[in-house]
């Protein structure tokens, strides 16, 4: 088979399962598989294991219920079933798992789910455990897309306590059309119990579990696949797929105890999905290389108990760069066992152990996987393992023998050779150690050494039968050559069947043959000889080609096609070279093409091949075309981009929608392909990707919006007088600060009030309209204190006071260092020099603070007058005189004497002479005044007495007589 170069596998595998996969389903529920299994956990007790396989491409998995019956007339079901595993199990190559159904891709996914439940089976000696679904997958080999049903039964009677056989792989297998399918499930038994499995029906459930149909004649429930086969021991599956789907597999599991009775069943419905892989899968020679035991066929083999051994199991994969990955359940199955894998292609899994009866049979899953991609191909066989003692008679193969053979001979039974009556039931391998039949049949076994051995793992004899060539070679066996006329020389041996041997001769053909080739060119078909001279006893051999032509096809020559991504179809067939025949076929692509058209909107680049079907044996004539498909430029979609009118230069493709490619080009320039609104202008700019022949270019739109800065001006400061009226803080502001903002702390009304707010840092931000981010200036505020002059007052002083200070006359607390208007030196009031009235007290204030005032309002009373101390002289007989005469100055009236003279008069005759002090009341603050009369007697003379005015000399005008005189102090 010719293999596809691995770099070109990925499109052509991808084709392939799309067109598998994209198949219509019925229904969604899309099942791909079930199978129930149970362990007896004591008492009774059992745990039921359901395991179901769902296509991702189908709906999620729905709650699902397990049934019971038996024959004991038991019958009861569990709703519900709890789920306990969830895993994805697409045979994917890790890198293509993203783009798997159950990830939201395009490649074939499914999904295992695993759900159990403990449940008591009373003792019976048949109950089965079943569950169903409505529809499958749609498939190749069923009719429709029936329900799916599948079954386990137990038999407990006498509270046996026995486990299911369980299942090792868990997956749906994808296997590759026309390649060697070998697939094993990995089934073994836990208890050691003989297994047994056959190919049975799939089920539906209508009512009562029923057979489904199949498409008959082609597909039976014993022969699913056509040619495929099941090893009833290990449950080996063989067979090669020629036809892509989906096939429903159903093996049943028959386990039997130590007496040979049947103590249960389990079934696995699966699928395999045949797909086209263009790539071939791992495949094994069997068993090799053992230091111990005996094998007995190509996956069994019988090992003794206790004594050591290894095998090796190699697998190889013809692609080349193939690399193999081995994995194996050897160490979980056989306690103490070591599974040691040694290369990647070939690559050989090594199993050793020490037997242990107890774990006899033991059905061991080894599986190989290649590195093909986005579908590994996968290859598993299982080893049955029987642990054995050693004979009771040692076994006896007999005696060596050889035997003389022609490679054109008769077949030649081996075993009648032996000498000495050996013990038959033995096992033969040919000359390269593979187990062979036992009959030497030229020409195409091999000549040599066959061996053959008896008895078991643990004992073993061999004898062997040589087989020589004492003949001439085969000439091999007659052939027939189809050539086409047009076909190069090709050796006639070739087309001989059997193995030739060399060194013969040709004869025959017109013109007679030379050098063993034929050559449509100069030669004529007919029949020619190859004759091989015989060795006695064997005679001359002869074998026959017989040669026919015809006529080739012709699909020109290879080809070339470039075409845009977003491009129109377009005919290959104009793209091929020479003169092709018309009517052939195209292939290739992703999808497969049809029409013999490219068409970038549905399909991938590559290699097309158009062919032209050869009439045998001429083989069909192919040609290329291989088609470039260069990308649509991408520019993106359009969009806006809204910037700040202060921002910074921002990247014009962020307004860009899509995935727009770099390198291209904007309009209005745009250098560096940044948008700077300090220097450009808002509005459109087109980006230009140019488009690579025969794709145009491509241009998207981005239109620009600036949004205006937010201004809140610029810092400044604001001092305030803490007695002041609120002032609005934007007037401490610089520039030109927008309306609008907001104040922090808060400042109601945007203002600054002394009363009752602090002084400091008040920020003032404006909102930017996004992407312009907000403004923000800050105001620091200064608070000065107020100047204090004290509150109004009044001063009283007297009109002959001391000086007084006019501070004395303010309220509050009026700070010092004023100054006084009128002035007032010293800042006080004398009223010996000043005016009484106004006085205002200026304290000068700190800007923006004014000046404080208050005003002292000075009243001037005026002092009492008592005049000035004088002498009055009186006559002891004289009439009463007004003290007030004996007064100097100016004396004010309404004073009071003292003592007391009634209506301020001295009367000589009712008062005594002496000092009389006169006192006017002041007012305050004047202090009461006083003035001093006394009354003196004359020295010369004796006191006299006028009885009349006196002189203008101080003597009596009229009589007086002397008696006493009064005298002003």
């Amino acid at each position: 088979m010719n293999k596809m170069p691995q770099k070109y596998r990925f499109p052509t595998i991808l084709a392939a399962l799309l067109l598998v996969w994209t198949v219509p389903v019925a229904r969604g529920d899309h099942y791909s598989g079930a199978s129930i299994t149970y362990e007896c956990i004591g008492g009774n007790f059992f745990n039921v294991t359901l395991d179901l396989f769902l296509d991702c491409s189908g709906t999620a998995l729905t709650p699902q219920s397990l049934n019971f019956a038996n024959d004991c007339g038991v019958v009861f079901s569990i709703p519900n079933v709890p789920l306990v595993l969830s895993e994805e199990v697409s045979q994917l190559c890790p890198s293509s798992l993203a783009n798997s159904t159950c990830n939201g891709g395009v490649l074939q996914g499914i999904n295992h789910f695993q759900l159990q439940s403990t449940v008591f089976l009373s003792p019976c000696n048949d109950w089965t455990i079943s569950w169903n679904i409505c529809c499958r997958n749609t498939t190749v080999n069923l009719t429709a897309t029936p329900g799916l049903y599948a079954e386990a039964t137990v038999n407990n009677a006498g509270g046996a306590c026995d486990r299911s056989p369980v299942i090792a792989d868990n997956s749906i297998p994808f296997v590759c059309v026309n390649d060697p399918v070998l697939y094993n499930p990995g089934i073994s038994d836990p208890d050691g119990n003989t297994m047994s499995f056959q190919f049975i029906s799939a089920r539906n459930f209508t009512g009562s579990p029923a057979n489904v149909g199949y498409q008959t004649p082609t597909y039976t429930a014993a022969a699913p696949i056509p040619g495929v086969t099941l090893d009833p021991v290990t449950g080996q599956i063989s067979f090669t797929p020629t036809v892509t789907g989906n096939y429903v597999v159903v093996i049943q599991v028959t386990t039997y105890n130590a007496m040979g009775v049947a103590i249960g069943t389990i079934m696995r419905d699966f699928m395999f999905v045949v797909v086209n892989c263009m790539g071939e899968p791992p495949v094994t020679t069997g068993l090799t290389n053992n230091t111990g035991g005996f094998i007995v066929d190509g996956s069994g083999m019988e090992v003794c108990d206790g004594v050591p051994f290894c095998v090796d199991i190699p697998f190889t994969d013809g692609d080349p760069g193939g690399t193999i990955t081995l994995v194996s359940n050897a160490v979980a199955l056989l306690p103490g066992a070591t599974f040691t894998v040694t290369g990647t292609n070939p690559a050989v899994g090594r199993i050793c152990w020490t037997p242990l009866i107890a774990n006899s049979p033991a059905n061991v899953l080894v599986t190989a996987t290649d590195n093909a991609c986005p579908v590994p191909n996968v290859a598993s066989i299982s080893i049955l393992f029987t642990v054995v003692l050693p004979p009771a008679v040692p076994p006896y193969a007999g005696t060596d023998a050889s035997v003389a053979s022609c490679s054109s001979g008769p077949a030649v039974a081996l075993f009648p050779l032996i000498g000495g009556g050996p013990d038959p039931g033995g096992v033969w391998t040919d000359p390269n150690g593979v187990i062979h039949p036992g009959s030497f049949v030229p020409p195409g076994d091999p000549f040599g050494v066959y061996t053959y051995r008896v008895g078991n793992g643990c004992q073993t004899d061999a004898a062997t039968v040589t087989v020589n060539s004492n003949g001439s070679p085969s000439p091999g066996s007659n052939g027939l050559l189809d050539i086409c006329a047009t076909a190069a020389a090709v050796p006639l041996i070739n087309s001989l069947g059997g193995t030739p041997a060399a060194g013969g001769t040709w004869s025959g053909g017109v013109p007679a043959i030379v050098g063993g080739n034929y050559n449509p060119s100069t030669m004529n078909p007919g029949v020619y000889t190859y004759t091989v001279a015989g060795v006695a006893p064997c005679p001359a051999a002869t074998a026959t080609v017989t040669v026919t032509e015809s006529a080739g096809p012709n699909a020109g020559t290879n080809g070339t096609l470039s075409v845009c991504s977003n491009g129109a179809a377009v005919a290959l067939f104009p793209r091929l070279g020479g003169t092709p025949a018309a009517g052939g076929t195209w292939s290739g692509g992703v999808p497969a093409i049809v029409g013999g058209s490219y068409d970038p909107a549905t399909m991938n680049a590559g290699i097309y091949t158009y062919t032209v079907t050869g009439i045998a044996p001429c083989a069909n004539a192919t040609a290329t075309v291989t088609v470039t498909e260069n990308p649509v430029a991408n520019a993106g979609t359009n969009g806006t981009l809204t910037v700040c009118s202060n921002g910074a230069a921002v990247a014009l493709s962020t307004g860009l929608g899509g995935a727009p490619a770099a390198g291209g080009a904007w309009s209005p320039a745009a250098p560096g392909g940044n948008y700077d609104p300090a220097t450009m202008a808002p509005g459109p700019y087109v980006y230009t990707v140019t488009g690579t022949a025969p794709c145009t270019n491509a241009t998207a739109t981005v239109t620009v919006t600036e949004n205006a800065a937010p201004n809140a001006g610029t810092n400044g400061t604001l001092t305030v007088c803490s007695s002041g009226a609120a002032v609005a803080l934007s007037t401490g502001l610089g520039g030109a600060p927008a309306a609008g903002g907001a104040w922090s702390p808060a400042a109601p009304g945007g203002n600054y009030d002394p009363a009752t707010m602090a002084p400091g840092p008040y920020v003032y931000t404006v909102t930017g309209i996004a992407p312009c981010a907000n403004a923000t200036a800050t105001v620091t505020v200064t608070e000065n204190a107020a100047p204090n002059a004290g509150t109004n007052g009044t001063l009283t002083v007297c009109s002959n006071g001391a000086a007084v200070a006019l501070s004395t006359g303010l309220g509050g607390a009026p700070a010092a260092g004023g100054a006084w208007s009128p002035a007032a030196p010293g800042g006080n009031y004398d009223p010996a020099t000043m005016a009484p009235g106004p006085y205002v007290y200026t304290v000068t204030g700190t800007a923006p603070c004014a000046n404080a005032t208050a005003t002292v309002t000075v009243t001037e009373n005026a002092a009492p007058d008592a005049g000035t101390n004088g002498t009055l002289t009186v006559c002891s007989n004289g009439a009463a005189v007004s003290l007030s005469t004996g007064l100097g100055g100016a004396p004010a009236a309404g004073g009071a004497w003292s003592p007391a003279a009634p209506g301020g008069n001295y009367d000589p005759a009712a008062m005594a002479p002496g000092p009389y002090v006169y006192t006017v009341t002041g007012i305050a603050p004047c202090a009461n005044a006083t003035g001093t009369v006394r009354l003196y007697g004359n020295r010369n003379s004796p006191l006299r007495e006028c009885d009349s005015d006196r002189d203008r000399y101080g003597k009596c005008r009229t009589r007086c007589w002397p008696r006493w005189s009064v005298v002003g102090l």
